[in-house]
């Protein structure tokens, strides 16, 4: 989860402590789409507006968060009518202006310089490394609701947003199993997964976060201004998403995760049965 730049963000109070256990990255990143250059000065206003404490660094790839919200926003308007009938008063105007946000943060976050630590061979470690996390944080958050380990401990691990706590997360929860005894029956983990966590997770700190690496600031001051600007179009994109996350709970209580995704997950999608195509009977007589 991305973070605030000078305090601590609560999640939304509805969001529901279990996902949805589809959450892969089996397949490559959503097809991307090209950002809007006037999206971002339709929410300029808004963004300058947030509070310095209130904005949250965007360390999230900006187009998977573009498709989950459309996603979020279709389900939302499919049920419009099931949730006016809850009696939850929506804003269906800032529902459906959620792809201008998207678009806006998309722009912003291709006029910021990459970061140069993520190469194309940390790429690919990162493919393997985020499903391999969602296995082992879904274990053990499913095994710490019968007292194997502590819900606090997973919580914990569970925070924190972008590659280099993918990597942490890794280590963290190779530990965890490994301390904790999280193995055999009951877990979903196999022993040689949480070998190749923990050796995986180091891999990456290395290479992402070497202990002589120093950044040098090789920004201009308007990739500087369009940086700032970028989070504060993200924070805006991560509050309408938990608005979002509000109205799904009043409509679908604690299975809302199943119909609005979170900015950066991953799921496979259901695919809907074919009916049986029935054959023409030949006239008879």
């Amino acid at each position: 989860m991305a973070r605030p730049v000078t305090s601590t963000r609560k999640k939304s109070p509805v969001a529901p402590k279990r996902r949805v256990a589809s959450v892969i990255d089996a397949e490559p990143d959503a097809p991307e789409v090209e950002g809007s250059a006037d999206a971002v000065e339709l929410f300029r206003t808004r963004a300058d507006a947030l509070r310095p404490a209130d904005v949250l660094r965007c360390h999230a790839d900006p187009h998977l968060a573009y498709h989950n919200a459309i996603s979020g926003r279709a389900a939302l308007l499919e049920a419009r009518a099931e949730i006016d009938a809850t009696g939850f008063r929506v804003d269906w105007a800032r529902v459906e202006g959620v792809e201008s946000l998207a678009l806006a943060v998309v722009y912003a976050a291709s006029r910021v310089p990459a970061d140069p630590r993520i190469t194309g061979e940390v790429r690919e470690m990162l493919r393997e490394a985020r499903p391999l996390r969602a296995l082992l944080l879904s274990n053990a958050r499913t095994l710490s609701l019968i007292g194997r380990c502590s819900p606090a401990e997973v919580a914990r691990i569970e925070r924190g947003l972008g590659s280099v706590d993918a990597a942490t997360d890794l280590v963290d929860l190779a530990v965890l199993h490994t301390d904790r005894d999280l193995l055999g029956t009951g877990s979903a983990v196999t022993a040689a997964q949480v070998k190749r966590a923990k050796a995986l997770g180091t891999d990456l700190l290395k290479k992402i976060r070497p202990a002589t690496a120093s950044r040098a600031r090789t920004r201009t001051s308007g990739q500087e201004a369009m940086l700032a600007l970028r989070d504060r179009l993200w924070t805006l994109l991560v509050q309408t998403n938990e608005y979002f996350e509000r109205i799904a709970g009043a409509r679908w209580g604690r299975d809302l995760g199943a119909h609005v995704p979170r900015l950066q997950a991953r799921y496979v999608a259901k695919k809907r049965a074919k009916k049986p195509t029935e054959k023409p009977v030949a006239p008879t007589g």
